[in-house]
């Protein structure tokens, strides 16, 4: 990247903060946005290979972008999605929650922008970056879709299961996009129960709710595997820390998975 000057790193930066960013993303040679999540400190965790010349990869529920960005440094050809509003998360309470929250947002579109799909648009044109975005929920996905010519060498999916009403209908659809013999990568918030036995719990008292479920290691390699894919196994387990703690909470442990189509 293209190193700046002072004047115009802090012009850059000044821009950025018209978005919400949930990663820290370096914008150019040095500028760095003040994203919740470093992930830079976690990277090795996640066990990608170092290079992807040559791979066909996607990136499900990219949010600032981080990843896709990484995975594009490293030679990949990648497509990265996002949900198309606010609106679509999948949100505890379901249509009842949904009307309370469309009322209390004045603009969904310049709320949506700020904080879902603008930080990314604006890393994506700063990075001059190559990512292809495609808008879809993980239960949309497909190749069609995707406007993807094949399945997928690696498919990703950070931190999205816990926020999903039906975990399994998500990997489901992530397994039909992955190629055969391909790998998809979930991450995922870690509730370090017995681990002989396959443990799902909700999350209770999540305040923005849109928090649903974590799991034990065995549960999300059951499911894994109950989706199709012909193995799974875990690869790391790490304390992910926030650095602006929600309700006095500012580290959550995570386990990363790769499974085998």
């Amino acid at each position: 990247m293209e190193a700046l000057s002072g004047g115009r790193a802090a012009d850059l930066l000044a821009q950025s903060r018209a978005y919400y960013w949930y990663h820290c993303i370096e914008l150019q040679d040095g500028v760095i946005t003040d994203g919740d999540y470093q992930m830079l400190d976690y990277l090795g965790n996640y066990k990608f290979p170092d290079s992807m010349a040559g791979m066909h990869v996607l990136d499900v529920g990219r949010a600032s972008g981080f990843f896709a960005f990484e995975f594009e440094r490293r030679g990949a050809a990648v497509t990265a999605t996002e949900i198309n509003s606010f609106l679509d998360w999948d949100f505890v309470g379901g249509a009842a929650e949904r009307s309370k929250r469309r009322t209390a947002i004045a603009d969904i579109d310049a709320y949506t922008r700020h904080h879902i799909t603008g930080a990314f648009h604006f890393a994506h044109a700063t990075r001059q970056s190559a990512v292809k975005p495609v808008t879809a929920t993980i239960y949309d996905l497909s190749l069609d879709l995707l406007q993807a010519s094949r399945p997928f060498d690696l498919v990703f999916a950070g931190s999205v299961t816990s926020h999903l009403r039906d975990p399994m209908r998500g990997l489901a659809r992530l397994r039909e996009v992955t190629a055969e013999g391909g790998t998809c990568v979930v991450a995922a918030p870690y509730i370090g129960l017995d681990e002989g036995l396959a443990q799902l719990a909700m999350v209770a008292g999540d305040p923005d709710r849109r928090s649903w479920w974590v799991m034990n290691k065995r549960c999300l390699t059951d499911m894994l595997l109950n989706v199709g894919f012909s193995s799974a196994r875990i690869v790391s387990q790490f304390n992910l820390a926030l650095k602006r703690k929600i309700d006095g909470v500012g580290t959550f442990t995570h386990i990363v998975a790769h499974a085998t189509a």
